[in-house]
């Protein structure tokens, strides 16, 4: 009488020894993930000067405080294809300006255009390439330093915003 024991498949033709070591290795896959992302891309919302950056909004605030004084407003008008911008101003401005379209989150992104004027109010700016449609901090100012308006809007082509001192 003889009996013949069944023969095991070997460990790794089961599914369980898989399933168990699956979570392992997907925590091991999102974790060099996580850390080549860390690397790769850099925290641009840290200030390397918090002091002189604390000085400089008192200045701020009195460009603020210059902009309501005067009764500065503007209208901001993007065209059709998000590539070039036409500013109206209320008063007359004098002077050369700027306008800063900030990314709220990626420095990388943010532009500075000199704006050339193209009448008593109006002044007008090309883009390179045309803006990704999402949130946007629009500040215009003269070149002097001594007004600003700013507002916090979605950019996306032909739309009409307001400016205004804060």
């Amino acid at each position: 009488m003889s009996t013949t024991l069944p023969r095991k498949s070997p460990w790794y033709k089961s599914p369980w020894p898989w399933f168990l070591m699956f979570f392992p290795a997907l925590a091991v896959v999102a974790g060099v993930a996580t850390f080549v992302i860390a690397f790769k891309t850099e925290d641009s919302l840290v200030s390397d000067d918090y002091y002189k950056e604390g000085q400089e909004i008192n200045q701020r605030l009195a460009r603020d405080d210059k902009a309501r004084a005067l009764g500065l407003n503007a209208q901001l008008m993007v065209s059709d294809d998000s590539r070039a911008i036409r500013i109206l101003l209320n008063h007359p401005a004098g002077g050369e300006l700027y306008l800063k379209i900030i990314h709220p989150t990626i420095s990388g992104h943010d532009q500075q255009l000199k704006l050339a004027q193209q009448g008593p109010m109006l002044y007008a700016a090309q883009l390179d390439q045309p803006l990704p449609s999402h949130r946007w901090q629009l500040e215009l100012g003269d070149t002097a330093g001594q007004w600003r308006l700013k507002s916090e809007e979605v950019l996306q082509g032909n739309t009409v915003l307001t400016l205004s001192p804060h």
